[in-house]
């Protein structure tokens, strides 16, 4: 799915950065450079970054 149809979507963008957030927290520490990854993505995908406390 590209970034644009994603955006149409959002309970599936929401979910996707939720699935990843708890990838970046599988190893027990979800780091800054994770975390700069998932707040990214946030504002390429139109979300509030403090939804997710990024």
């Amino acid at each position: 799915m590209s970034v644009g149809k994603a955006k149409k979507k959002p309970p599936e963008v929401r979910a996707v950065i939720q699935i990843s957030i708890v990838i970046g927290s599988a190893d027990g520490d979800f780091d800054a450079t994770e975390r700069a990854v998932d707040r990214d993505a946030c504002f390429g995908l139109g979300l509030p970054p403090p939804e997710f406390d990024l």
